[in-house]
Order: C-alpha cells, then structure tokens, then sequence
C-alpha cells in the first residue's frame, strides 16, 4: 500500500497474481459464450435513445467534415478489434446505429487510447481551430490598416434591415376566355354541354334536373332534398350498398343534391372510365327503388338534423327572414319541417321524380379530358332511354315588396349573442345590372376588406365578421346583410347597418376602395375557372339562368368598367335600408324596446307566437311607444 493509499502490485506478487487470472477467466468465458452463440457481453451493448437516433443524419454529416470514415453498410458499426469473434453469434452479425458518443466508445474499445481514432479526432480539431483562427485574420484584414470607427447600436439595426422598397403597380388584368362549349342533344331532348381540358386524365360529369325547391308541393316542403338524397339509397338493380362499393372500386365520387331552382346528380372519375361512371349515374338518377326502409332511416336522420337545428340562433334567423321576406313564395321555405317529413310517403317520392326526371326538363355538363363527340355517344347511350317529358315550370304568387321598414325579434332567452340579418328583395341574376351591384356590393361588405367588415370589426369590434351579398335566383333575389354581436351592442350594431347602407345609396365610392373591390372581383376570378369542377359549375350557371354562352368571357372585362356613378345608381335602386326587413335572433329582454328609434319592433318567439309589439318611434305623430303585450 502506498502513502498516497493507491494500491501497487510487485512483480510475483499473490494478490496481483490473482487480479490477473480473475481477469484471464472472464475473458475465456465471453469468448466461450461467443463461441456456443450465446447473447454478447451486456456490458458493450447500450440502448440507445429516440433523440440520438433523430440527431443522426447530423452527425454523419459532421464526421464527413472532419475526415472520418464510416461503416460501408449504413447504419452499421465496425466491431472493436479486441471483439471480432462477435460476429460469430447464432443472430449473426448486428447491425446498429451509431450512437452519438461513437467516438468515445472507439477509444475505450481500442488497443489504447492514444491510438488511430483519437488521433483523427485530434486531426479534425485542429483543422477545424485553424479554419477558424485564417476567417478571423481575413476578416481583419478587410477593415484596413486604418482604426475602424465605433458603429452606434442604431447604424448596426439600420446596416441589418433590408433594403425595402415598394412593389410595383399591378397591370391590367388580362381578359380570360373560357373552353369553348360543345354542344350537343339526345334524342329525348337532353342538352349535353361538354367542355373539354386536358390538364389531368379525370372527367366531372353532372346530370341538371330543372327542378328544385320551388317545384316542391305546399303541403310537402323539401320534397325535392329527400328525393335527391333518396337517388343514392339504391336502384332496382342493386342497393345503395353495392353502388358505394362499385364507386368506391372505381375510385370514383358520387353525388346527389339539391337547391331552389336545381337537383344534381354528379360523378368525377378518371377519364378511362368515364363509360362505367355515366352508366351508374344514369341507373342512379333513373331507376331509384325509393326503399320503403331507406326512406325510413333518411326521415329519422332529417327529424334528428332539424331537431339541432333549432339550437342554432343563425339557422332560426335565416329561416325567420326569408319566410318573412318572401311570404308564400317558394324561395321563403328555406328547409322542410318535421311535419313535412312525416308526412312523406313513399308514393310522393316516385310521383315527384317521375314528373320531373325527364329530357327536355334537365341537361348534362361534362368537363374534362374528354372528346366531345364520345361523350355525346356515352351521353345517349346511358340517359337516351330516358322519357322526353316536357319543361316544368312552376307558377307562384309574385312575393310582397313592403314600402317601410320592420324590425322582426325572435326571442331567445338565454342567448349571449344577436344574430342579425336584414335586407330587401333585389334583383334577377339575369339582370343586366347585376354585375354593378356585385361592384357596389363588394365596396359595401362582400369580403374582410369591404366596409361592414372594416367598421364593425375592425374599429368598433362589436362582431366577429359583418358581410353583405347579393343572392342568385331565377326570379327575384335577395340583398341581404348579417353579422353575429354581442347581446349588450345589438342597437349599436344595427345603427351601423343603417349608416353603411344610407351612405352606399348617397355617396360614390372612394376612388381607392372602388379600385380594389373591382381588382379582387376581377383577380379572383381564375380561382372559379382552376378545375374542370368548377368550370362544370359555370356552366351549370349559365343554363340555369340563361345567360349569353360568351358571359364569362366578358365577365371580368364589365368588371373593371363600372365606374362609381353606376355603382352608386344600382345600390340606390336595388339596396332600399328605408324599407328593409330586419331579423334579429337573441334574448328579446335585453335589447328589442331600444330598437324602436329604428322602425317598429315585432317579438315573437322561436315558433312564431307574438309575444309583444313596440311602436314606431321615428314619427313623432306616433301614438303610445308602450309594448302591447310583455316580453316573457
């Protein structure tokens, strides 16, 4: 034993003597166990962590740098040279990862530890260090001879921002000419309009049946959507079932829906199966079993749907104001009732398709990477058969047009939020002024940048968004604005409504902001025109309405050419805030007696029972402003 306490061993000495055949019997004994295939010795296999088998592809980019050589099998790692019989093991060789601390485990495993591996790590410190102490010398003598001057803290930030400058000024928006429309008809009276685009090899293929919401029965309400919904529930051929799955094998889609002027049937495929998709849309719109069981299972669905949708304080508004708007008019239904729905028979969905699915009373648009000539002969090879029929159109009632404003209140006890909605009935979409009133709309709220948007949100926030539109109908369609605020700033809001749209019919646009409602109708246009879908849907457009063929192409062009004075003159005739019907959805209590500075005040509730009435208190001759009945 030495004085500093370490332990020495003589030559021949017993205790050394026996430290070393400790050390001879272990090393014989992982060598036997190497030998028999056993498991390698547990102390040179480490589990290696997630993190380290993440920083990896790093690391080996870091050893590329500095010169070292790795395994040629990737991944793998060279055994140390005192181990090599490792490789005989029943598992045979194993490949690991290298760990991040390769350089460590090496030299321990090494003959000795000033040996090859810490040498060229040494090696590669120093090129590293030298790399570095050359850049510093260079960048030294880059400054000159001369002492540098002290940079304040304020030139550094001005020498690190980048040099900015402002973007150049947009060109004119070039006119864009839409595929031309292809035109054909089957036997039977069916228009088929192909549009042919050759960016991908799919297909969108959707059958337009002329009739929707406004051909439904008065006594059956939404008619039209079950049927619709019914058309993928199974044909006399095969199930519903059977139809997804053939769908589903072709990679295709399938639709079937519903609107006020329209039902669709649709499919989208790749082009090579545009056959085997056209035969199982026409066996789909035209031979559907109407399963009494399915339409059992669609009418628990849709009483369930509508059920929640009474929850909803947006659906009731909606609902409240078209029907308030539009009267007995079929635009005024927005959805069925439960009543509707179980009273639906079997019966009123075979009438209704049977009336309605026929050639002259629907057309066909096909777009895609197809020849118009094979889709004229696919078209009347699956919907040929189908029954000429004749055009239906409906007649109703012409809805009322109201001379003065009125204020409808659907109390909601309980709601934190108003949900607003006013507006007035407007224009046909195929007016001829529709596209300035888009413009004059666009300044007005049809985006996050129009003005409802910038006020109310923006500066007042009293709202979350305030938009406007203009609805496409048929017939007479309508101007209608909405936003969702807080209970305590309903009058706020509404009086904001009321400002914006007085000065939309009294003041021309600002110079600025007509400038950029007309460029971001115009530049968004390509976004409708990207996909052979939505060119299908322009198309849609145009025959529903019956618009020119050439519309589109001088869309963008009418665009940029309305000027302020005629956006001023549409919105004065078609945006009427002196006579608009206004809806508001929340807890009546709060807010419905301050509305009447704005018109007279109508509550009711959710169901449509009066609850109260508030007098009209912009005229002064007016009588009591008293409620006629309370608010619950």
């Amino acid at each position: 034993m030495g004085g500093d306490g370490e332990r020495t061993c003589s030559q021949g000495s017993a205790g050394c003597n026996l430290g070393r055949d400790r050390r001879d019997r272990r090393k014989r004994h992982q060598r036997s166990r190497a030998g028999k295939g056993a498991e390698p010795n547990p102390r040179s296999v480490r589990l290696r962590s997630s993190v380290e088998h993440v920083a990896l592809p790093a690391t080996r980019r870091v050893r590329a740098l500095l010169g070292r050589r790795e395994s040629a099998q990737t991944g793998a790692r060279p055994l140390p040279r005192g181990n090599r019989r490792r490789r005989q093991t029943r598992g045979g060789h194993l490949f690991r990862r290298e760990p991040a601390n390769r350089a460590r485990r090496s030299a321990r495993h090494s003959p000795r530890f000033g040996g090859e591996m810490m040498t060229r790590h040494r090696f590669g410190l120093v090129v590293v260090g030298l790399g570095a102490v050359l850049l510093l010398a260079a960048c030294g003598s880059s400054k000159g001879s001369g002492t540098a001057e002290p940079q304040s803290a304020k030139d550094v930030n001005a020498q690190a921002q980048p040099k900015r400058e402002s973007p150049p000024p947009p060109t004119e928006a070039k006119n864009m000419s839409l595929p031309t429309v292809h035109v054909d008809e089957l036997s039977n009276g069916m228009q088929v309009n192909t549009i042919v685009t050759d960016q991908l090899p799919v297909v969108y293929a959707t059958l337009v049946v002329r009739s929707g919401a406004e051909s439904d029965p008065t006594r059956l309400p939404g008619l039209s959507g079950l049927v619709a919904q019914m058309l993928k529930e199974g044909t006399t051929k095969r199930s519903g079932a059977k139809v997804a799955e053939e769908i589903e094998f072709l990679g295709a889609d399938l639709w079937a829906s519903s609107d006020e002027e329209n039902s669709y049937v649709g499919v989208r495929a790749l082009t090579e199966q545009f056959e085997q998709v056209m035969g199982i849309l026409a066996e789909v719109a035209g031979t559907p079993a109407f399963s009494g069981a399915e339409l059992a299972k669609l009418k628990r669905r849709e009483l369930d749907r509508l059920a929640l949708s009474e929850r909803e304080p947006s659906y009731i508004a909606r609902r409240a104001f078209y029907r308030q708007l539009y009267g007995k008019h079929p635009y005024g239904t927005v959805d069925t009732n439960p009543q509707a729905v179980k009273r639906v028979r079997r019966q009123d969905l075979v009438r209704w398709h049977r009336d309605h699915f026929v050639g002259k009373n629907a057309f066909l648009v096909v777009a895609g990477d197809v020849d118009p000539d094979q889709v004229a002969e696919a078209a009347q090879k699956a919907l040929g058969s189908w029954r000429a029929g004749k055009r239906v159109v409906p007649s109703y009632a012409e809805p009322p047009r109201p001379s003065d404003r009125h204020i409808l209140v659907v109390d909601r006890p309980g709601s934190v939020q108003s949900v607003i909605y006013l507006g007035n009935l407007a224009i046909a979409r195929a007016n001829r002024e529709w596209i300035p009133l888009v413009v004059a709309n666009q300044v007005l709220g049809g985006s996050a940048a129009s003005r409802l948007f910038m006020d109310l949100r923006e500066k007042r926030s009293l709202t979350y968004g305030a938009y406007s539109a203009i609805v496409g109908r048929a017939e007479i369609g309508p101007f209608v604005a909405y936003a969702s605020v807080r209970t305590e700033v309903t009058n706020e809001a509404l009086g904001a409504f009321f400002d914006h749209l007085e000065r939309i019919n009294q003041e021309a646009a600002e110079p600025e902001e007509l400038v950029n409602a007309k460029r971001y109708l115009s530049d968004s246009f390509p976004l409708k025109v990207d996909t052979p879908g939505k060119l299908s849907e322009l198309v849609v457009e145009l025959r529903t309405f019956g618009l020119p063929d050439d519309y589109w192409d001088r869309y963008r062009q009418a665009i940029r050419k309305t000027s302020a004075s005629e956006a001023q003159y549409v919105a004065r005739n078609y945006i009427r805030p002196k006579s608009a019907l206004v809806v508001i959805v929340g807890q009546a209590a709060d807010f419905a007696q301050s509305l009447q500075e704005f018109g007279p005040v109508t509550v009711v509730s959710p169901d449509g029972e009066l609850k109260a009435k508030f007098e009209d208190k912009r005229s002064k001759a007016a009588g009591s402003g008293a409620p006629r009945g309370p608010i619950q």
